[in-house]
């Protein structure tokens, strides 16, 4: 028996394609996919993975608006469409998926404890006690598995807040990020009224601040407001030689640009039902650099003052860059960065002034 906490994107992808003849998933809520705490735009790299029907996408995204702190703005034209997908049906589609491949579900039945006993655990929920040979815990930013396994580690978080209103304004087809309230916020409309409109960073008063000047006169229909592992690249994704691993959210699988983390959660999924002894090595190689210069990205963009966010714009405002931007799938910025970097000398002058001016806190 395969025991699967968290029926979540990461959890319900791993027990779909696992070929175990007897997996379990567990969901400690009643209902899989509420309550949503993600903005649910995804690139067109997820078409790799796994195809999206259609009618889990209410819109399409065609162009990015990214706004400086003056203002001014810079629109990326997209080489492929991103979509805005009904994020608590795309939950339950993957869901059905695992249904459907045979696991066993277990809905309103939360994670407890574990014990090893020999080559097999006893796991323990709120309802009764399995024997098990693999746990995996996919089971959120807070893990209890994690917790349980000692694997959790010393994990930051931000928070984002976000809910879906009635918006007025909205340019459909286009999603607009500011780079003046929060780390970075942003409006992702579903169609000419309705948009999801949040903000994220540490969470602080100032953030509450912001989140509110980003509303506006909006009309908030839903709350999707929630917290964000950051990435940690010492993470242990699975635990010594044992058979506890960790996916999705519950291993800080986050690019930590935007803070997405659906993609990553998926791969990580079917490394894993692929070969559960290469899984950690093959996430690594194949993902690590890419979660690692996502990291040291926003960590550099964190400490940027106004006039370097202003600067940057105008930096991407250059055709060339502009076209590199356009071209290249933002989840996987090892692919664009050298790219950038070579072509465009103002960017080494903008990361050398943040080093030497202000790398001992975060921008205010």
């Amino acid at each position: 028996m395969i025991s699967v906490i968290g029926a979540g994107p990461a959890g319900s992808f791993y027990a779909s394609r696992e070929k175990h003849d007897e997996v379990h998933l567990f969901e400690e809520h009643k209902f899989v996919g509420k309550p949503v705490a993600c903005t649910g735009i995804l690139t067109d790299s997820v078409r790799s993975i796994i195809d999206v029907p259609q009618d889990l996408i209410i819109s399409k995204i065609e162009r990015f608006k990214i706004v400086s702190p003056n203002g001014k703005a810079i629109y990326i034209d997209l080489k492929k469409t991103n979509m805005v997908l009904d994020r608590a049906r795309f939950d339950q589609f993957l869901f059905q998926k695992a249904v459907d491949a045979g696991a066993k579900i277990h809905l309103g039945e939360a994670f407890v404890s574990y014990k090893k006993e020999g080559t097999s655990y006893q796991l323990k929920t709120t309802k009764k006690t399995y024997t098990t040979s693999m746990i995996v815990g996919a089971d959120g930013p807070f893990s209890p598995v994690a917790k349980a396994a000692n694997m959790y580690g010393k994990r930051e978080f931000v928070h984002g807040w976000q809910a879906r209103c009635k918006y007025p304004g909205l340019e459909e087809g286009v999603t607009e990020i500011h780079l003046n309230l929060g780390e970075f916020s942003w409006v992702v409309p579903e169609d000419d009224k309705v948009a999801r409109v949040g903000v994220i960073g540490p969470n602080t008063e100032q953030l509450k601040i912001d989140y509110k000047k980003l509303l506006g006169k909006a009309k908030i229909l839903e709350d999707q407001s929630g917290p964000i592992p950051l990435y940690n690249p010492k993470q242990q994704l699975r635990k010594g030689k044992e058979d506890i691993f960790l996916l999705g959210d519950a291993a800080t699988q986050v690019k930590a640009t935007t803070y997405g983390g659906i993609i990553y959660g998926l791969l990580a999924g079917s490394y894993l039902a692929e070969d559960k002894e290469q899984y950690v090595s093959r996430f690594n190689g194949k993902l690590g650099k890419d979660l690692w210069i996502s990291l040291k990205m926003r960590e550099l963009m964190n400490h940027m003052s106004e006039q370097q966010c202003n600067e940057l714009i105008e930096v991407f405002k250059k055709k060339h860059n502009a076209e590199i931007l356009e071209t290249h799938d933002r989840d996987f910025p090892s692919k664009f960065m050298v790219q950038l970097l070579m072509k465009e000398a103002k960017l080494w002058k903008i990361g050398f002034d943040i080093f030497k001016s202000n790398l001992g806190g975060r921008k205010k």
